[in-house]
């Protein structure tokens, strides 16, 4: 078989020249069938042009020829049966033939077969006849070019009884999988096909389809995997990677994940040995040293280079990745000193999302290091009835608010609240009575998502308060020099507080009310709003110590808290506070507050103006801070690390901070700022780090100058129909990650700009916004709301420790957080993190991806529907676009 050389194109440093000479690595693969005693498999490696020598680590050198053109190896571990990569590296002198050669040897060649797409199942339909269960399905497979000569491979998550469809090629005995030939030519741009299975369960199977081509394909392997090579060393124990966030570097993607090591012991001198599921380069690291690597990075050796205490490593990494979701991976520790090995990792089983995984051991592609795997998520999927259109009444609330748990009908005031209890609210002033229609109830939205925000609360509650499992808790959080930092907001599902994604939110959640504050008016919601906002704009101004030139982060250590499951109310650790200072600079946090405190002045200035006035004082001085001493507060304060790392710099916090400014004082100077900290590229993203598009649109509308406008129209092309991937019932999927977090606050981006005049396609981005909205509402494949309380299907179990709780005085500790029972607690009006990128979604309290709450994701979510209420007042709202599923 001919060497597969690593290219560098793909492979970051799998050839470079130094001192005259070319370091190329290369791999042959093999297929063992049994089991190879050490020095049992032999092999060959011949090449075209001489070489100065090889660097092997499964094999070892028995003999070679003086001209280094053939090398004779033999095995130097024990291997059981598998497919593996026998990867060297070659040493020669420059010159103008490339490296070519082959290898031989007594084991059989792998004969690679290429997967040219896969998809999931659709369509499956449930049918009995004559006493047997049957199910119809279909596959759309997308292809690039005709193919005359193909099979397909259906891989099922349980035992069938047969396929109906054309000719089978093998099939498992238990029915997990069929393999087919076949039998005509298949043109672009898709092959489509339908089946229909057999089966005994109670639920219908689900799966996948894979195009494959190139040799004979083996049958899937549903076994365990076989044992690893032995390794010379003692392995002490394995943890999964959690994925902490994603960010584009540079044009390509990165993922910033970290392992938890537990130790009984210190340590001296160890290894961490890094698997992951699909190709990745560039690994960083900051605790150790890398000692090798897979050229395709599927695995990585890190010596490290400070002791290890206990009770555990915390080893946090940056890598880059090719795919549209991050890889999922293990690390492995041993605890004694390790030979260079070259390991054929299996694939890993990690807990964020549960999924069945059969493999295909020959159905390799070119340069992978470990097996394809075909991933089915088979979900439930709940329906309900289509949601009839809601007519909205704008009317004088009532004094007391009415408990409710159902859909609301057709005609309906956002006056009622689904509190545990009757609850006493101040009168609005409204003035006009006026009926809207539209396809889902914009003021419930806005009334429960208000309620999360109330049970985020952190601090001494007020008398009101309407969450019944919420009490009086961090009463003790303190600054360096015993300064109150009681109150804002818990993060998400946890104990800390984050002022940057906390002021993000706030600064969208004040934006949206100033622009749109008749719809918080119409739905009886917009005392409740200010009551809302100010609660973490308090808290941030306690933050702001101007005498000091010292602004408080952040209140509790991320790793201490989330090793604490339990109410809030009984958090007993010692919870830290972190600051950035002129030695420690945060331009970027402080600069996100900023803009909090001026978009709330701008809001507050007609409800009260003397709150509006404190808060544009503070939102001055604290400008002047971000701007004169600049830098990353994640590179000042470790701690944020890596749970809001500050990614994107700091620029764009202060261009927003600055714009919003200009927009409450009109002072010439901000604006000048705005522009000078302003870019004309098109934004990845408007979240918790990316602020650059908001900043953008918010110079425009305060000036009207082009330049700004054409990257909010390249932003909304991208999630439009650009860049941004968009899943087949609809959703802009940026990533997995809070995915409907990305989708929401674009869909605000998009209301925005629709309110700002010049822009031509407002009535499109309208309905792109609705329709985002609608998915999260309904208009998806499972016809559920992701919005907790919002009708009668939602999510049940999200990962949010208080609402996981028993009432008191009942324990809550670890056993809640994996409890499969849904939460005691309902946690009205949150938005869970949402589906992947195939619009699967699970409901289970563990999978803190898809199923957590935080007060980001709401802010954009809550905003857009703000706005939405808005133009159907104003008559101005397009016809609601169909749902896609």
């Amino acid at each position: 078989m001919d060497i597969n050389i690593c290219k560098s194109s793909n492979n970051q440093g799998a050839k470079w020249t130094k001192d005259g000479l070319t370091r190329q690595h290369a791999y042959c693969t093999f297929n063992l069938t049994e089991k190879m005693n050490k020095g049992a498999w032999r092999m060959t490696i011949n090449t075209n042009i001489p070489t100065e020598n090889i660097k092997l680590w499964v094999m070892k050198v028995v003999e070679h020829s003086a001209d280094g053109k053939t090398y004779q190896l033999k095995s130097k571990y024990e291997y059981w049966p598998q497919t593996i990569d026998v990867q060297f590296r070659l040493t020669y002198e420059k010159g103008d033939v490339p490296l070519d050669g082959s290898c031989s040897s007594n084991v059989e060649p792998i004969e690679e077969i290429a997967i040219l797409s896969s998809t999931n199942i659709i369509e499956r339909h449930e049918w009995e006849k004559d006493g047997k269960k049957y199910m119809n399905g279909k596959c759309v497979l997308p292809i690039a070019e005709r193919l005359d000569d193909f099979y397909i491979a259906i891989t099922l998550d349980q035992d069938t009884s047969g396929i109906k469809v054309g000719t089978t090629f093998s099939e498992d005995s238990n029915g997990r999988w069929y393999i087919l030939k076949n039998k005509w030519t298949t043109h672009p741009p898709e092959l489509q096909f339908n089946f229909i299975i057999t089966f005994d369960s109670d639920t219908m199977p689900n799966g996948n389809c894979a195009i494959l081509t190139g040799g004979n394909p083996e049958p899937p392997s549903t076994q365990s995997p076989p044992p690893a090579p032995t390794i010379p060393s003692t392995e002490t124990t394995t943890a999964n990677m959690v994925v902490v966030n994603s960010y584009q570097d540079n044009g390509k993607m990165k993922m910033q994940a970290t392992c938890d090591l537990p130790i009984d012991m210190p340590l001296e001198s160890f290894y961490i040995l890094l698997f992951f599921t699909e190709d990745t380069s560039d690994l960083e690291i900051w605790v150790g040293k890398e000692e090798q690597a897979d050229p395709d990075g599927r695995w990585y050796l890190v010596k490290n280079n400070h002791n290890a205490n206990l009770p555990s490593i915390s080893f946090p990494f940056h890598v880059r990745y090719s795919g549209s979701q991050e890889p999922s991976g293990i690390c492995k520790l041993y605890s004694e000193d390790l030979e260079p090995i070259i390991l054929k990792p299996t694939t890993p089983t990690t807990s964020t999302e549960p999924q069945t995984t059969t493999t295909l051991p020959s159905t390799t592609t070119q340069q992978r290091s470990s097996p394809i795997t075909i991933t089915t998520r088979p979900p439930t999927r709940p329906t309900t009835a289509t949601q009839p259109p809601t007519v909205i009444t704008t009317r004088p609330p009532t004094s007391t608010t009415t408990t409710t748990q159902q859909q609301t009908s057709q005609q309906t005031t956002a006056s009622t609240t689904p509190a545990a209890a009757t609850t006493t609210t101040t009168p609005e002033a409204t003035t006009t009575k006026q009926s809207v229609a539209t396809k889902y109830d914009y003021p419930k939205v806005l009334e429960l998502s208000i309620l999360f925000y109330e049970a985020q609360r952190s601090g001494k509650l007020p008398s009101n308060n309407r969450i019944p499992f919420r009490g009086d808790s961090a009463l003790g959080d303190k600054g360096f020099s015993g300064e109150d930092l009681t109150g804002g907001w818990y993060d998400a599902g946890d104990g800390v507080k984050f002022n940057l994604p906390m002021a993000s939110a706030t600064t969208i959640l004040s934006w949206g009310l100033s622009q749109w504050q008749d719809a918080y008016e119409a739905a009886g919601q917009l005392e409740l709003m200010y009551d809302s906002i100010k609660w973490p704009l308090d808290y941030l101004q306690k933050c702001w110590i101007e005498s000091k030139n010292l602004y408080y982060c952040q209140v509790a250590d991320g790793n201490k808290d989330h090793a604490f499951w339990g109410r809030p109310e009984d958090m007993t650790y010692t919870r830290d506070a972190f600051a950035v200072s002129t030695s420690k600079p945060g331009s970027d946090v402080a600069g996100e507050t900023v803009s909090a405190f001026a978009s709330a002045s701008i809001a507050f200035a007609i409800k009260d103006p003397a709150y509006s006035a404190e808060l544009l004082s503070k939102a001055k001085t604290l400008y002047t801070f971000a701007k004169t001493y600049r830098g990353k507060y994640s590179d000042s304060v470790p701690e944020a690390n890596p749970f809001y790392t500050s990614y994107s710099g700091y620029e764009d916090e202060l261009c927003l901070s600055a714009a919003m400014l200009y927009k409450a004082t009109k002072e010439q100077k901000y604006l000048n700022d705005a522009e000078g900290f302003a870019t004309t590229n098109a934004g990845w993203a408007f979240s918790w780090d990316e602020k650059i598009v908001a900043c953008q649109l918010l110079i425009f509308q305060e000036t009207g100058d082009l330049k700004y406008k054409t990257p909010v129209i390249n932003f909304m092309k991208d999630f439009m129909s650009g860049s941004v991937k968009n899943t087949n019932c609809g959703l802009a999927f940026r990533l997995k990650w809070g995915s409907n977090r990305y989708a929401a606050n674009a869909a605000f981006i998009a209301l925005m700009a629709a309110d700002t005049p010049g822009f031509s396609q407002a009535e499109e981005y309208k309905t792109w916004a609705m329709s985002q909205i609608h998915y999260m509402l309904g208009d998806n494949n499972y016809k559920m709301s992701y919005q907790i309380g919002y009708g009668n299907n939602y999510p049940r179990k999200p990962h949010h420790r208080a609402s996981s709780c028993p009432d008191m005085p009942a324990p809550c500790n670890n056993a809640q957080q994996y409890s499969p029972s849904d939460n005691p607690q309902i946690l009205y009006g949150a938005l869970v993190g949402g589906p992947d990128e195939n619009d699967f979604y699970e409901d289970k309290r563990d999978d803190y991806i898809k199923n957590e709450v935080a007060v980001d994701y709401n802010a954009g979510f809550q905003s857009a529907a703000a706005g939405l209420l808005h133009f159907a007042i104003e008559e101005t709202l397009p016809q609601a676009p169909p749902s896609k599923c």
